[in-house]
């Protein structure tokens, strides 16, 4: 079960989540965010922008693991085009070509080019830029001399947001803190807390799922119709006793997955319009005895494959550039969540637009 809060204070916005046990939190502040896991990892991203205006923003991503002796890792950079026009994001693309860190007119030479369009700094760069962003007044600029392209990452949020990863991580007053060190060792501060374990149980891989009619779905499943209508976790919104006979497109489909040996899993579709969303029902097979149906969810664009169901949606606004992806995993009793993951702080600053350039995990598991 998720419980998902946010708590506006000022301008800064944090987001936390609370799993089970264990808390999640997400805090934003101007161009930096941080994301840390149930396992009390962090993940730190900083977007900036290019230096004329083409709506191409860059973004770095930072990590540091919970515990004694963890030093901050990752320095990994993205470009992006935030164009919703994709003849202008495709114009606009960032090209690979060499991409060189410069901080106060002084080249640190070029990063390390990684798959994926991703650019890693150095160790040498990372503890310059690091260093760097704790102080104000400073010019930090990425150049790809190809091309004579330049973005800018700024310091603004970057004290806040990593004064946020000392206070998780029990860091403040130790000599590794970053933003409030102190003369306490490591001793003191938080060991990371171990990510659940889920065994994963063996599934039938059948391909894609059966079309059914909704009298086949009553008749493996006789309370759908009020479970569809009336359950509190749902809000299925079909009319499914008078079909729309004009347009079949606006009525609800069921598609039936052979999930193992003993169930199958329903999958019925909620609503139309801009956001798509299926409720899951885990259907046992037996016949002689009452089922005792269960319901799984309901998501925003879920794909259930071998045993496993993911989801998407966005966060907040239907124009929001946030998204959050959920996965569930079926342990052959339910599907249980497995894991969370977010874009980074696009939806809340100038750069909306500039999305899913990472996914940030706020809910991680150990799946076997």
């Amino acid at each position: 079960m998720v419980m998902f809060y946010r708590v506006l204070v000022g301008l800064l916005l944090i987001c936390v989540y609370s799993v089970h046990a264990n808390a999640s939190v997400e805090f934003h502040h101007i161009d930096w965010e941080i994301v840390c896991d149930n396992t009390l990892t962090c993940r730190v991203a900083g977007l900036g922008e290019e230096v004329d205006k083409t709506d191409s923003h860059i973004s770095i991503l930072l990590e540091r693991k919970a515990g004694a002796n963890q030093p901050i890792i990752g320095g990994y950079v993205k470009l992006a085009s935030s164009k919703n026009d994709e003849d202008i994001r495709e114009r606009r693309k960032p090209q690979n070509y060499p991409l060189s860190l410069i901080i106060n007119n002084v080249s640190l030479g070029k990063l390390t080019e990684k798959p994926n369009s991703i650019y890693q700094l150095t160790p040498h760069q990372l503890k310059a830029l690091l260093e760097t962003l704790k102080t104000k007044n400073n010019k930090i600029i990425f150049v790809q001399t190809d091309n004579d392209r330049v973005w800018r990452i700024y310091e603004r949020g970057y004290n806040a947001v990593m004064l946020k990863m000392d206070e998780v991580q029990g860091r403040i007053g130790t000599i590794g803190a970053i933003i409030k060190p102190g003369k306490k060792n490591e001793n003191y501060v938080n060991k990371p807390i171990p990510a659940p374990v889920i065994k994963k149980a063996p599934v039938l891989k059948t391909g894609d799922g059966k079309k059914i009619t909704l009298e086949e779905v009553i008749s493996i499943f006789p309370d759908f119709k009020s479970r569809y209508i009336d359950d509190p976790k749902g809000y299925c919104s079909y009319d499914l006793d008078e079909p729309d006979e004009q347009d079949e497109m606006y009525n609800p489909s069921f598609y039936l997955y052979k999930l193992d040996k003993n169930n199958d899993l329903l999958q019925a579709s909620c609503s139309m319009g801009y956001v798509l969303t299926d409720a899951h029902w885990i259907i046992p097979k037996k016949k002689n005895k009452v089922k005792k149906i269960k319901f799984v969810t309901v998501k925003e664009f879920p794909v259930y494959r071998d045993g496993v169901i993911k989801t998407n949606r966005r966060m907040r606004e239907i124009l929001s550039g946030c998204w959050e992806y959920e996965e569930f995993t079926w342990n052959g009793q339910e599907f249980v969540l497995s894991s969370i993951m977010v874009t980074g702080v696009s939806c809340d600053s100038k750069y909306y637009g500039a999305y899913q350039i990472w996914k940030l995990p706020i809910w991680v598991t150990q799946v076997k």
